[in-house]
């Protein structure tokens, strides 16, 4: 599925829930599911049961996992728009996704919609 953010997007919902229930059951079961796949979390703001989450259930579906704490870890990103990039932040979001998105198995990065933008 190339984008998903809702269940609306799901072709079938029992199916899908159906699945769900299998690597509940069998956590470490489905592993090939992301062999040699990466996925790339970025996180603005301090989430430690997101961050842990969803790096285990990256783990127990075989995927490596890349974490990158904007504003922490000494690496700053712009996210405001029109901004002038004249401050501290030597690169703008919309210039590193694609940048990001070449480290992961070749598909477009998707923006997970947890954080307010602007909040």
């Amino acid at each position: 599925m190339r984008h998903f953010t809702s269940v609306y997007d799901l072709p079938n919902l029992a199916e899908a829930i159906k699945t769900a229930r299998e690597i509940k059951l069998n956590p470490y079961g489905f592993q090939d599911l992301g062999k040699n796949k990466t996925m790339v979390l970025i996180f603005f703001d301090s989430s430690l049961r997101t961050r842990l989450s969803t790096q285990k259930a990256a783990m127990n579906l075989g995927m490596n996992t890349m974490v990158l704490n904007v504003n922490q870890d000494g690496w700053r990103l712009e996210s405001e728009l029109g901004v002038v990039m004249d401050g501290d932040k030597p690169e703008h979001l919309r210039e590193a996704i694609p940048v990001i998105g070449r480290l992961r198995h070749h598909r477009r990065p998707r923006i997970c919609p947890f954080r307010k933008q602007g909040g």
